[in-house]
């Protein structure tokens, strides 16, 4: 029989939350073991956490819940309510580009479920479409990678829409995506910038190109900038060193 007293102890533990699921109460465990289970969430979930950490060992990757939808196929009610669940479970939290881990999955999942986590990814990028280069260039040491990824992030670009971010130790990849038609990425690479579409349609690879060098624009400008700001300080260290 329940007493006050063993509420009250319940409570203060801190171990369990109660989370409401079609109208059914759900326990997560969420303090009581380092540990975390895939068999703890839904199938919805299981994707988002999969696509927050894919190709990612900071797990800073960002998506938007448009993104999301885009990416996952998933319901925007369905998908609304597994980002609440995750929310509450403390695994991902909303920022201003998008939705993005709270933790290292690697570092709180038992290995059973990072498994099935990589096994899920990989079913994941089977099925998404071949993406076509359209402009490959070289960023100068003068600008910094993460200006350019500051600069572009969240932006849109005639038709593109902001979708998210990947990042992982190799660099990182910005995704657009155009009206449902087709998707843009930007890849930078140690200090190479790779602007990619996997538009089918003639018309679309076009507007995909045109699309491609407004990005690229922007990027132009950070090189300028950089550029001068270079110039600016070698002629004042020529100086110094003349007098």
């Amino acid at each position: 029989m329940d007493t006050p007293d063993s509420h009250e102890k319940e409570e203060k533990s801190g171990n369990e939350k109660e989370i409401k699921v079609d109208d059914k109460m759900v326990q997560i465990i969420i303090d009581s073991s380092p540990d975390v289970s895939l068999d703890d969430f839904q199938t919805n979930d299981k994707k988002v956490l999969s696509l927050l950490n894919q190709d990612s060992d900071v797990n800073d990757n960002q998506y938007t819940f448009n993104g999301l939808v885009r990416k996952l196929g998933i319901h925007q009610q369905s998908l609304a309510r597994s980002l609440h669940r995750l929310e509450n479970a403390g695994l991902v939290k909303k920022t201003d580009y998008g939705y993005k881990l709270t933790k290292n999955l690697d570092s709180v999942l038992v290995k059973k479920s990072r498994i099935d986590l990589e096994n899920l990814s990989k079913a994941m990028s089977h099925h998404c479409a071949q993406f076509e280069q359209i402009i490959q260039l070289y960023l100068p040491t003068a600008v910094k990678v993460e200006d350019v990824v500051t600069k572009l992030l969240g932006k849109w670009f005639g038709t593109l829409r902001w979708v998210g971010m990947v990042e992982g130790d190799g660099g990182c990849i910005l995704q657009w995506a155009s009206n449902d038609k087709y998707n843009v990425n930007l890849k930078l690479v140690t200090r190479y910038a790779v602007i990619e579409s996997d538009a089918v349609k003639p018309k679309d690879k076009s507007e995909a190109t045109i699309n491609a060098h407004r990005i690229l624009e922007h990027i132009a400008k950070l090189i300028k900038e950089g550029q001068e700001r270079y110039d600016g300080k070698s002629r004042y260290s020529s100086f110094d060193l003349y007098n």
